[in-house]
């Protein structure tokens, strides 16, 4: 799109941006009146709605920012997706709670809001993993990651030498040993291959060599088969043309039929011919009809308006840059020009505001406030209006005048300020205490109520936090472009900068700039004006003159500490130990799985709702707002840990892998069975977690991967697994990796996978992951659009293939085995058979069946993980006592209804 469509399409988010708030602002009215909404679908339509028009708000503000080439409104704009992240993770955490299930369905409001389940599904924009880690960072992790060795030290001459005459002998002993293969062979009379340029080609040139044979091996077999049909069709004709010679000559050839028997043969096969003519232009004109309307799908796509739309964009990315480039050049001329025109006006506004304000001071109450330290922000906090006022000062000190007159004016001991101290700090503890009681009453209050529907207050919704981070991102937006965003906008508001605005911010910055300086002379003058005021009060016979309340020093913020060991060094070790390795290029569109579209309904039933189990479309949901949106938030609150959980070949890892590709993380792996032989010792053990803490924050987003994290916190270490001290970081784990993560600065991201989790201790592996996703077993939805997008690529492929039988059947096993038993069947030789026989049903199902290292999981099996999740998760407990909410409502109802009967 144009920049003026870029701006037009702005316009519009801002109009929703004011529809989504205003929205928010009615649902905070409810939470903070304590209203209870039911029946229970209504109130999850409520707050659906909310959490629908934030999503969509979301993909729409970080298309904008990608691509919007107004170099001064992108801050703003980020600033809007930062605050609408936290508010998102915070709607979605409370229609879990109106929900009383982790997979929430907000399909009812969907409809109410006339959108698809696609405009609401997270995006990972562009931005993320290319704005978050340094320049320098991502070099080191390319060309470490490439086979490049960066951080060994500096070779020394001798050493050059020595590695050098290494490699000439080594070059040697090959030669050597190879001249004596070939004698060998030579003697045994064996076949000698030679030696190809292969073993000197990188990974990559590998690759493309290989694609490179097994096209040309295809084109070989097309020739081939191509070159055996004309041999046969011309050997059929020459041995039917000497055949019926022959018999011709022998006299054995049949007299030819009657005219009128040929002319009947000739119209009976016109008439089939014509009819099927008629049926395959109709099927083909029907073929047409739906390929128009969408409704099959072809086995050959064009290439695909996604790639070209990605390289549209990149293109903008790059016009983008340029601006960028020139509005820096142009800020570094301003500031330059003002600084030499304006220092000394800007810093003698500086003074003369100061001075007014210990004008007014003495004025007033004749004496002068505490200046604000440096650490505080200093006389930036008098502009603002953070200090201490004079009205505040005028009540401090009457409440000071009679707490002294009350207590006689003697001074308090220190035994007596410690006492003071203590008997508050118990007062705490017991008021908190209170509180827990009274919350713990209130709830059990509150779950008894809802037992009756006579008496069901209904669902109460929880206040928010982060409201008022998106309103004040939007407010300092609309300060800043409320009158530059206009229908006929100029040009530079639409792309570029504005030179007025970078006028504005250059004297703002400088303001800021010079601040610091002028304060120091500030505090100078301050002093000499409260010792002359000192001997003015002497002077008039007052010794002990009044003082304003004195502030408290900020602690000094200590600079980061350098590290010991260079990045380079950390880096380099790690990925020598394997602790760092590169992951396969995963997305989620290779996580193939569709969406429950029926639970929204079913679960709204009143009385007597259905709880259908979560499909694997659900789960690749839950894995994009709990892990993908989580890694780039900055909310406190945000959690940093998940523990994915599931049968074999459930596709933890793939989608692991998916995370870590959309967000360029850096993975690191403390499996433990990839950690128990390094670092050996507890001092290394150490070094090992230092290097990665340090590394996790310097490369980050990062993503530290657990497999087999159960084995960790095992109750009793399996025999096969005793040479592998699966035990080894259990006790520092959580001190060490889970507890220096900040979640609002820290782009980290820990995740684990279990296959066996009732083996591990539960409140041990709970303090490390807290959250888990509970991978399900492959249901017939997803395993029938599976089965279609394999199968459809096939150009012989009935496009009507009955797939749900074959889907019906299959349910259980997992995904990759379904794939990979397909495209075995379905080799070379099957698909040349397709024109004539036809791909059936039980093909498939037996492939699947019969393939090697097929993984099942049967209905029984499953129920071990729904057992373990009841007593693992919290949500379990709650699942459990909302079924118990259900019953007995149905039973006053029921009761109810025969009592009017």
């Amino acid at each position: 799109m144009s920049n003026v469509s870029y701006y037009a399409q702005w316009l519009k988010i801002k109009d929703q941006i004011q529809n989504a708030l205003a929205e928010d602002e009615r649902l905070q009215e409810l939470a903070s009146a304590f209203v209870g909404i039911k029946p229970q679908g209504t109130a999850v339509e409520i707050v659906a709605r909310v959490y629908c028009k934030f999503c969509e708000l979301y993909n729409k503000l970080c298309d904008c920012y990608d691509q919007m080439e107004q170099v001064q409104r992108r801050p703003y704009i980020r600033k809007l997706i930062d605050a609408i992240t936290c508010r998102i993770l915070e709607l979605k955490s409370t229609l879990e709670e109106v929900e009383v299930f982790e997979f929430t369905y907000p399909d009812n409001a969907l409809q109410q809001l006339i959108m698809v389940p696609q405009d609401i599904e997270i995006l990972c924009p562009f931005h993320y993993p290319f704005e978050m880690r340094q320049e320098e960072m991502q070099y080191i992790a390319d060309q470490i990651l490439a086979g490049n060795r960066l951080g060994d030290p500096t070779p020394t001459p001798s050493e050059i030498e020595r590695r050098e005459q290494e490699r000439l002998e080594e070059e040697e002993r090959l030669r050597l040993e190879k001249e004596a293969e070939i004698k060998r062979k030579l003697a045994m009379g064996e076949e000698i291959i030679s030696i190809t340029e292969s073993e000197h080609l990188s990974p990559e040139e590998l690759e493309e060599l290989r694609f490179q044979q097994e096209y040309n091996g295809h084109i070989l077999n097309i020739q081939r088969m191509e070159r055996s049909r004309y041999t046969t069709r011309e050997r059929t004709h020459i041995f039917n043309k000497d055949n019926d010679l022959y018999l011709e000559l022998a006299g054995l050839k049949k007299p030819p039929a009657s005219e009128e028997l040929r002319t009947k043969a000739a119209k009976f096969i016109q008439n089939i011919y014509r009819r099927f003519m008629d049926l395959k232009r109709e099927n083909l004109k029907n073929y047409m009809r739906k390929d128009k309307l969408n409704m099959i799908i072809p086995s050959w796509l064009p290439p695909s308006a996604k790639e070209q739309l990605r390289n549209v964009k990149e293109i903008r990315r790059n016009f983008r840059y340029k601006y960028y480039e020139n509005w820096v050049q142009e800020n570094l001329k301003e500031n330059s020009r003002a600084l030499k025109l304006r220092e000394g006006d800007i810093m003698e506004d500086i003074s003369t505001e100061i001075r007014q304000w210990f004008r007014d001071w003495y004025n007033q109450v004749r004496l002068f406030d505490e200046f604000p330290w440096p650490e505080e922000g200093g006389s930036i906090l008098i502009v603002k209006g953070e200090t201490f006022t004079i009205e505040e000062y005028i009540e401090w000190r009457t409440e000071e005048e009679k707490r002294l007159k009350a207590e006689g004016g003697a001074q308090k001991t220190k035994e007596q300020i410690k006492a003071e101290k203590l008997a508050a700090r118990e007062e705490e503890k017991r008021l908190k205490l209170e509180a827990k009681i009274r919350e713990e009453k209130r709830l059990l209050d509150y779950k008894k109520a809802r037992l009756n529907p006579d008496n069901d207050p209904g669902v109460y919704i929880s206040v928010g936090e982060n409201v008022n981070q998106v309103h004040e991102a939007w407010d300092e937006y609309q300060n800043q472009w409320k009158d530059l965003d206009t229908r006929d906008a100029s040009l530079d508001v639409m792309r570029g900068y504005i030179k007025k605005l970078i006028i504005e911010n250059v004297y703002q910055d400088l303001q800021y700039k010079l601040r610091p300086i002028v304060d120091e002379l500030m505090r100078l003058e301050l002093n000499m004006l409260k010792n002359s005021l000192k001997i003015d009060y002497q002077a008039a016979g007052i010794a002990k003159p009044p003082q304003s309340r004195k502030r408290k020093k900020p602690k000094k913020v200590k600079p980061p500490k350098p590290d010991k060991v260079p990045p380079t060094v950390m880096f380099q070790a790690l990925v020598d130990e394997g602790i760092i390795k590169k992951y396969p290029y995963t997305t989620f569109d290779d996580y193939w799985g569709d969406r429950n579209y029926a639970a929204a309904d079913t679960r709204a039933i009143l009385w007597t709702p259905n709880f259908p189990p979560p499909c694997l479309g659900d789960v690749k949901e839950q894995v994009r707002l709990r892990c993908l949106l989580t890694l780039a938030s900055t909310c406190p609150n945000s959690v940093r840990s998940q523990l994915f959980v599931g049968p074999k070949g459930s596709g933890k890892k793939t989608l692991i892998y998916a995370v870590a590709t959309e967000t360029n993380s850096i993975l690191i792996d403390l499996s433990p069975m990839n950690v128990y032989d390094k670092f050996p010792g507890p001092k290394n053990l150490k070094t090992m977690f230092t290097y990665i803490n340090r590394i996790s924050r310097l490369m980050q987003p990062t993503i530290i991967f657990v497999d087999n994290a159960d084995k960790i916190f095992c109750k009793k270490v399996a025999k096969e697994d005793k040479n592998f001290d699966p035990k080894r970081l259990q006790r520092d784990f959580f001190k060490e990796i889970i507890k220096p993560i900040n979640p609002s600065e820290d782009k980290i991201l820990v995740l684990g996978t279990a296959t066996e989790p009732w083996l591990a201790k539960n409140a041990q592996m709970y303090k490390v992951f807290p959250s888990l996703i509970l991978m399900p077993r492959t249901d017939y939805s997803s395993i029938s659009y599976i089965l279609t997008k394999t199968l459809m690529k096939y150009h012989g492929i009935n496009r009507d293939f009955n797939v749900h039988c074959v889907a019906q059947v299959l349910r259980g096993y997992d995904i990759n085995t379904i794939r990979k038993a397909v495209e075995a069947l379905l080799d070379g030789r099957r698909v040349a058979q397709l024109y004539h026989m036809p791909l059936k049903p039980e093909e498939i199902i037996n492939a699947v069946v019969g393939f090697e290292g097929a993984v099942y999981t049967d209905v029984t099996d499953y129920d071990m993980y729904k057992q373990w999740y009841e007593s693992y998760s919290p949500w379990g407990k709650k699942y459990l006592d909302y079924m118990q909410m259900l019953d007995s409502q149905l039973a006053y109802k029921l009761k109810a209804d025969k009592k009017k009967k």
